[in-house]
């Protein structure tokens, strides 16, 4: 945050020294956004956040109040994530983040402009990020599973459609990856079995990792992050859950029990279909994301586990 100086000329300087460290886009967004053009943009305390397709910001301000009290002004900024546009809705993505907002189950948004794929929320101080170790607690895999499941009754429906195979296909337009697409072919059979069942689609999150879920103090639990949003099969994001959190078949029932869907052999079955497919999806969108100049070691690694996974349930669903 910049300090104030009692001298107007060393407040300007400091202030222009200020805006030149910070990207263009985030200066030009603190300077547009209404609430936060109240204040200059040296004014506020900026933290970056973690994000991949995202460029996440908590901006912190002391504001006076008009009783002389000192609340703090606390939001989240989401700029999108360079290169991303090649393969994201992000008006679509603002469109769904609302539906589920009006359903308790996401932040609401303070400001949003479907064109830039800005979006401003108040941070939720309260809440904390799932670790991938949540996942193993029976009560907080209960939340999930009562949480995905209300999104998929009770959500308006969302804009877009994906299908598994068909935006992995996509990814491999943007980033063609020869060991993955040979895997891909082996598919065709866990394709036919997906598309060929002809379930109606429902709204999705796509990207229900763990530190997408916020924990509040009282238990409740909200999902951030819409930007892959869509219409999709409804085994979609309970398959990611179930492939994050490694279940087995107990805890992929309990799931699917507290989602209020059935838990047979049909369903458990689907339900591993998806879990191969996403591994499809998850490498093929990886290898986008390093083609655009993301050079995460980290990323690479994921990018290649997926792919071994992929492997791994094309052997066991036998497509080998």
């Amino acid at each position: 945050m910049l300090k104030t100086s009692s001298n107007p000329d060393a407040s300007r300087r400091n202030l222009a020294a200020t805006i030149m460290t910070l990207p263009t886009e985030l200066v030009t967004a603190l300077q547009t956004i209404p609430v936060l053009a109240r204040w200059s943009p040296g004014q506020w305390q900026i933290e970056q956040l973690g994000g991949v397709t995202n460029r996440n910001y908590r901006l912190r301000h002391a504001a006076a109040s008009l009783d002389g009290g000192a609340p703090a002004e606390d939001f989240v900024l989401r700029l999108p994530g360079h290169g991303t546009s090649s393969y994201l809705d992000r008006p679509a993505g603002i469109h769904n983040n609302l539906q589920a907002a009006a359903i308790g189950i996401a932040p609401d948004f303070i400001y949003a402009d479907a064109a830039r794929g800005w979006q401003l929320t108040r941070f939720l101080s309260a809440c904390r990020p799932l670790a991938a170790a949540d996942l193993q607690e029976p009560s907080i895999r209960t939340g999930i599973g009562r949480l995905l499941g209300r999104l998929q009754r009770e959500s308006g429906p969302f804009q877009h459609e994906l299908r598994p195979f068909a935006i992995a296909d996509q990814y491999f337009a943007l980033a063609p990856q020869a060991g993955l697409r040979s895997l891909r072919q082996r598919a065709s059979g866990i394709e036919g079995e997906i598309e060929g069942a002809a379930i109606p689609l429902v709204p999705a999150h796509i990207d229900p990792n763990p530190t997408n879920f916020l924990l509040a103090e009282d238990g409740s639990l909200y999902l951030i992050d819409w930007e892959f949003s869509a219409m999709a099969d409804p085994c979609w994001d309970l398959a990611a859950i179930a492939l994050e959190g490694d279940y087995a078949v107990d805890a992929t029932a309990a799931l699917l029990q507290a989602a209020g869907h059935p838990t047979d052999q049909a369903m458990l079955r689907r339900i591993e279909l998806f879990r191969c497919a996403l591994c499809l999806v998850a490498s093929s969108w990886a290898y986008v994301e390093i083609a655009a100049g993301n050079g995460s070691d980290d990323l690479r690694r994921f990018a290649e586990q997926r792919q071994m996974s992929f492997g791994r349930y094309l052997e066991r669903l036998g497509c080998g």
